[in-house]
């Protein structure tokens, strides 16, 4: 029915706009006839013209509408503005003007809109009310007001009419028609399964979902179609077989198969109100709540923290339930994830994983590019609270939920075994690389040599027992003493090119050197697990020991092991010192023993002497010796020389041992510089090269600007004084500008 009414409204609709247009012909037509008949005076130019421009806009009003209810007003006020034009250039020589106005009412009444056609109404009586009361002869020349008022009343009371017939016609036919649309868009767009259905069970009306489930695209074709035909599979018409025998009232669950998809329906039907015998059926579609269900249970039995995460860090509230053991916190809805995690990371770190969250959710990048820059990928967690510590990984994901909102899906697998077992498998590799790299070392070890090391090493690692041990020193005593002895001991091993061994002293006179930096009291802590060190490091022996065994016994033969320290041990271990050291600095020394008397040697603690030289000739070939660019800028040659000497005092009592090189000497500049940095002397003793000389020996003071394994921390002299301080001798310095310095030793010779 509504469609009928629909259908009628737009051919008024038609018939209205054409009469519109032939009511300005027939008014011009008129308008000519009268006037040219009754001999009145009119310019039928400007006639022409209102005419003409009347048209016109009529014709762009009724071209250009989009809302054809306003047409209702527009036009018929087009009309009366025409036709009120050629009554004033008429002189209101015609006394059918009210009449016209009239039909002007009418004209906005087939448009169906009556508020807007109220609306004009009144406008224009109010308008020819003003025109009665300025005089004007709105019902003909000579005509009274009283008789123009009575015929504006008559014309008035004959709109109202036209008003109360044409309402049925306008209010209810758009209800009627706005509720069939409302319907019918409902039945567009929802997801539900609707239909009604008359007393027969044939279709009435059908949502397109519906439709679609019988394979047919448009609603409007299965109108009129049994319902139970547009159910396919035999248990789905089963289904609708039942609901339709109790379709007045009926609500069931359906459980079905469908395309290979199980899926889950909860189906009603209600009788319409009145006897039409008509019912509306209603499935809803309860698949994905189901799933929902189904993942729900499937998520709280997976090993594996799964939750969702909004742009402001917040953890919803549906997370799986092994997230809590996962992270060892309970009720973690509403906390924000970067302050779960912020003890496990730096704060620069929380703000690079915030901007990568950031990224995340832009959805503006590529997805492969986003897995490998994440900042998560093994997050080494830790609780405070309850102290536990694991490694996860976390994966992110961007899901768009309600209103359009983007979530961050995060998935968090804890990979605390994975990383356990390949960080063990990793240390397992480079102890079996390292073991391998010292065997090939120590091939390259002369075995009269690397006796003399091993002994060497024994008595330095007695040495740091017993200072261990001695309680009248204070901690920071010990920690001088006990550096000097490891830094003897790597010094021994670099040269040697025992570089497994030498790397791991190195670290540990690292730990020395910052412990001994510290202000104030050294924590006993810190005191005990240095020793644990030490001890980890002495071990090492056992391995040189099983080392050497085995070669020895592939080699047949003993190794020299045992035998005593020799002259010729001592120059190939300085020669090779100084070799060692010119390679790694990037300069070209020669290590020349000019005169070495054996027995002055034998009979010296030849040990201080080895210790001693091996100090010296590292500090003349690091800060000594020149590169070879600025000695041949100096007019030296590109070669250094380091020169040594061991003789017998001409009184037989001393062993005398001069070490030189003809490196740029001393820089007393620099020294009174680091001195003064270092707080070792006072600013009146800055031009003082006694002061400066003592300066140099001091523990920590050194010119190098950055630490290497051959320099730069401040024990090496150090070492030298109090190792000739032990055994009662004494050095002296002797150095030139641009020419070289002399270290002058003097040790007393060993009783027999």
């Amino acid at each position: 029915m509504a469609e009928k009414k629909k259908r009628k409204r737009d051919k008024n609709l038609k018939i209205a706009n054409t009469l519109s247009v032939l009511f300005i012909f027939f008014l011009s037509g008129a308008f000519v006839l009268e006037t040219w008949m009754g001999d009145i005076k009119v310019d039928y130019s400007i006639a022409g013209l209102i005419m003409l421009l009347a048209l016109i806009v009529m014709v762009s009003i009724i071209r250009t509408a989009h809302n054809y209810h306003k047409l209702s007003s527009n036009v018929p006020a087009v009309l009366f503005l025409f036709y009120t034009a050629l009554m004033m250039i008429s002189g209101w020589q015609c006394s059918y003007f009210l009449l016209i106005c009239l039909s002007f009412c009418g004209v906005s009444c087939i448009y169906y809109s009556f508020y807007r056609t109220v609306t004009y109404i009144v406008l224009q009586n109010i308008v020819i009310g003003l025109m009665i009361l300025r005089g004007i002869p709105v019902a003909g020349a000579g005509a009274t007001i009283v008789i123009s008022l009575v015929s504006w009343v008559i014309c008035l009371f004959a709109s109202i009419i036209m008003l109360i017939l044409t309402k049925s016609a306008t209010i209810t036919l758009n209800r009627a028609i706005e509720h069939q649309t409302s319907f019918n868009n409902l039945l567009a767009t929802t997801e539900n399964y609707v239909a009604m259905v008359d007393e027969n069970n044939k279709v009435v009306y059908a949502s397109k979902t519906l439709s679609q489930l019988g394979n047919v695209e448009e609603p409007e074709y299965v109108q009129g179609w049994p319902l139970i035909d547009l159910f396919p599979g035999k248990r789905l018409k089963l289904f609708a077989g039942q609901m339709l025998k109790n379709k007045d009232s009926y609500a069931e669950d359906w459980e079905f198969s469908l395309n290979g998809q199980k899926r889950y329906f909860k189906a009603a039907s209600h009788s319409l109100p009145g006897n039409t015998g008509g019912s509306l059926i209603n499935l809803y579609d309860m698949t994905y709540l189901a799933e929902r269900d189904e993942i729900a249970a499937m998520k709280d039995s997976m090993r594996i923290g799964l939750f969702y995460m909004d742009q402001n860090y917040v953890i919803q509230d549906h997370y799986s339930r092994f997230l809590e053991e996962l992270l060892s916190e309970e009720n973690l809805f509403g906390k924000l994830f970067t302050d779960v995690i912020s003890n496990s990371v730096t704060p620069n770190e929380l703000e690079s994983i915030k901007d990568y969250f950031g990224m995340v959710l832009e959805r503006a990048y590529d997805q492969e590019m986003l897995d490998d820059i994440n900042p998560l990928n093994e997050l080494h967690y830790i609780n405070v609270r309850t102290g536990d510590r694991k490694v996860f990984q976390c994966v992110f994901a961007t899901v768009e939920r309600g209103h359009g909102e983007i979530f961050l899906l995060v998935t968090i697998y804890d990979i605390t075994t994975r990383v356990e077992l390949q960080q063990k498998l990793a240390e397992e590799e480079a102890k079996r690389q390292e073991e391998m790299q010292a065997v090939f070392e120590l091939i390259k070890v002369d075995p009269p040599v690397f006796s003399d090391f091993m002994e060497d090493m024994e008595f330095e690692f007695g040495n740091i027992d017993k200072i261990l041990k001695n309680e009248t020193l204070t901690a920071h005593e010990v920690l001088v003493k006990v550096y000097q002895s490891v830094h003897a001991i790597k010094s021994n091993a670099v040269i040697l090119g025992l570089n497994v061994f030498g790397n791991k002293v190195h670290n540990l006179e690292s730990k020395i050197k910052k412990m001994r930096e510290q202000e104030g009291e050294i924590p006993f802590v810190e005191m005990l697990n240095l020793t644990v060190d030490i001890e980890k490091i002495s071990n090492e022996r056992e391995g040189f020991r099983e080392i050497i065994s085995k070669l020895q016994t592939y080699a047949g033969g003993s190794g020299g092991a045992g035998e005593r320290q020799s002259i010729k041990v001592l120059v190939d271990t300085l020669a090779k010192t100084t070799s060692r050291v010119a390679e790694d600095m990037e300069k070209q020394i020669k290590f020349v023993a000019a005169e070495v008397e054996p027995d002055a040697f034998e009979n010296s603690p030849r040990r201080v002497v080895k210790d001693i030289l091996m100090q010296l000739i590292r500090n003349s070939a690091v800060h000594g010796i020149e590169k070879p660019d600025e000695r041949k800028k100096r007019g030296k040659n590109e070669t250094g020389i380091v020169k040594l000497s061991i003789k017998r005092s001409e009184d037989k009592k001393n062993v005398v041992v001069k070490l030189s090189d003809d490196g740029g000497g001393l820089d007393y500049k620099k020294i009174a510089k680091k001195a003064l940095e270092k707080k070792l002397i006072k600013k009146e003793d800055a031009q003082n090269k006694d002061v400066l000389l003592k300066a140099i020996f001091m523990p920590g003071f050194s010119t190098a600007e950055t630490e290497t394994v051959h320099g730069g921390r401040g024990i090496g002299l150090n070492l030298v004084r109090d190792r000739i301080k032990e055994v009662k001798g004494t050095i002296k310095i002797r150095s030139e500008d641009g020419k070289g310095t002399l270290f002058l030793i003097s040790l007393p010779l060993q009783k027999k």
